[in-house]
């Protein structure tokens, strides 16, 4: 994040859409373990392919 404009920050308070800042980090956190975790393994999966990169470790849970 620019420490001169702060864009970033000020973006993420207008992306709260007026809930407490708490309420709307949830919000997102939530939204992005939908997607956030398959997104990583299937990279991960195109790099072992691609580059022999080594696999990901199985999950734990």
């Amino acid at each position: 994040m620019s420490q001169q404009t702060n864009i970033a920050a000020r973006t993420a308070f207008a992306d709260a859409g007026g809930r407490p800042i708490p309420e709307a980090l949830h919000a997102y956190e939530e939204e992005m373990r939908g997607y956030g975790f398959d997104a990583v393994r299937e990279s991960a999966a195109r790099g072992h392919l691609l580059v022999r990169q080594d696999p990901l470790p199985a999950s734990q849970i």
